[in-house]
C-alpha cells in the first residue's frame, strides 16, 4: 500500500504540513520557523544541552541544527558556548530575551494543541498519544541506526 492509500500516514502527513504552516506563519514576522520555536521549547526545557542533543531531538541533520541555533543566538534568544569538558562540543542556554519570547509563543502553541484536539476527551487525548507514540517507536525498527539515540523512540 502506498502512503497516499494509507489513511494513517496520509493524515499523519497532512497534521505535519498544517502544524507547520501554522507555526511558520505565526513566526514570519520574526525571522523564526517552526524548528526555531520547537528548540526553544526543548531548551527551555532541558538548561544546559549539548547542540547534539537538540540535533536528535529536533531529528534534523547537523548542518541544519547548527544554522538554526545561530540564528537563535544572532536574536539573543540563546547562548551557545563551549562544553567545558569536551572543547568541539556547544552547550546551548536560554536567555532572559528566549524565554519572554517563548512565553509569548507558547500561548500560539496552547491554542493550536487546544484546536486540534477540541471536543476529545482526556481519555481520548491519552489514547491517542499513547497510540501515535508506538507508531513512533514503530518506525524505529524500519530506520535502525538512523532511530538508534533518537529521543522520540523508546527502543
Amino acid at each position: 500500500m502506498l502512503p497516499i492509500q494509507n489513511p494513517i500516514a496520509r493524515l499523519n502527513a497532512i497534521l505535519h504540513r498544517r502544524t507547520h504552516m501554522y507555526f511558520n506563519r505565526q513566526l514570519k514576522p520574526y525571522g523564526l520557523s517552526h524548528m526555531h520555536f520547537r528548540m526553544l521549547s526543548y531548551v527551555a526545557r532541558h538548561e544546559g544541552l549539548k547542540q547534539e542533543d537538540i540535533r536528535l531531538f529536533i531529528d534534523a541533520d547537523k548542518g541544519g541544527v547548527a544554522h538554526a541555533i545561530k540564528r537563535l543566538v544572532d536574536k539573543g534568544y540563546v547562548e551557545r558556548d563551549r562544553d567545558p569538558s569536551d572543547g568541539r562540543a556547544y552547550v546551548i542556554n536560554l536567555t532572559d530575551d528566549g524565554s519572554a519570547f517563548l512565553a509569548e509563543f507558547r500561548l500560539l502553541a496552547d491554542a493550536w494543541g487546544d484546536q486540534m484536539t477540541a471536543g476529545f476527551s482526556d481519555a481520548d487525548i491519552a489514547q491517542a498519544e499513547s497510540l501515535l507514540q508506538r507508531m513512533a517507536d514503530n518506525s524505529c525498527a524500519l530506520l535502525e541506526d538512523d532511530c538508534e539515540d533518537n529521543l522520540t523512540c523508546h527502543k
